[in-house]
């Protein structure tokens, strides 16, 4: 297994992503720190989890809460003596798709202020100990937001600083033998289906290009721009986040991992 006995923190554990890593961190050998908004949710995982054989410990949290993500982590380290891994999948409801012209500054402001803050303070919580430790990585996430030139309201800025920030702590915490991979899938079609706030995002997205959900998701299958002629898959982000978190891939540090099926070529 890529991860016997390490120690991984999943914040939005509860959502489509998040969930679909934290198994896979779990079936690695990972001992998995559940943690999000949504107790139940958590709870339902973290069976899913222990039925499979895997090691989970479930606490809410809410990622943008300064004090509350520092006491996590150090709640952590006092339980378990280290933290390994640290994987931010959050998201938040915007008007993802909606014109930059017909925006408020309060709209387009949102994911800036909530991605990027969520992401430094869960980082940053993990890389104090992780320094002290003189090891560990940290997963943000993006998406191919931060690069591609349409609509994105605020979430293409959002997704480029994270991208950015990823880099400036891979620079810092480098030295300390702490390893900083950004992970960048495009669209995941098969969140729409589990109920996370991706349904939301994408039926607004839809309607603002003059089409159903539905149609919209048709045209995810043999995507036409991506190389692959598919878009990624839960699976495709779950797999390679356990890839870049284990030994295999110790030599990669202040990377973007494109996971988007070559919709993005670098």
């Amino acid at each position: 297994m890529l991860l016997t006995d390490r120690i991984a923190v999943v914040y939005g554990a509860a959502g489509a992503v998040g969930s679909a890593v934290a198994r896979t961190f779990a079936r690695e050998g990972a001992h998995v720190f559940l943690t999000g908004r949504t107790g139940s949710a958590l709870e339902k995982l973290a069976m899913r989890i222990t039925e499979s054989g895997g090691s989970c410990a479930v606490a809410e949290l809410d990622a943008l809460d300064e004090e509350a993500v520092r006491g996590h982590a150090d709640a952590v380290v006092r339980q378990a003596g280290r933290i390994d891994i640290s994987f931010n999948a959050i998201g938040v409801d915007h008007r993802q798709g909606a014109p930059l012209t017909e925006l408020s500054l309060a709209e387009f402001s949102l994911p800036i202020s909530t991605y990027t803050a969520t992401q430094f303070l869960t980082s940053t919580a993990a890389a104090r100990h992780m320094k002290a430790q003189g090891s560990g990585v940290i997963l943000p996430l993006s998406t191919t937001a931060s690069r591609v030139a349409m609509p994105t309201d605020g979430f293409g800025p959002a997704c480029a600083a994270v991208e950015a920030l990823s880099r400036q702590l891979a620079g810092e915490l480098g030295p300390f033998g702490v390893r900083v991979v950004c992970l960048r899938p495009d669209g995941i079609p098969e969140t729409v289906e589990q109920g996370s706030h991706a349904r939301e995002l994408w039926s607004r997205a839809a309607a603002e290009a003059g089409m159903t959900l539905a149609q919209m998701l048709e045209g995810t299958v043999g995507v036409p721009g991506a190389l692959l002629r598919r878009s990624p898959t839960l699976a495709d982000v779950a797999e390679a986040a356990a890839f870049y978190a284990s030994d295999r891939a110790s030599g990669m540090t202040g990377v973007i991992a494109n996971l988007t099926c070559g919709s993005l070529v670098d």
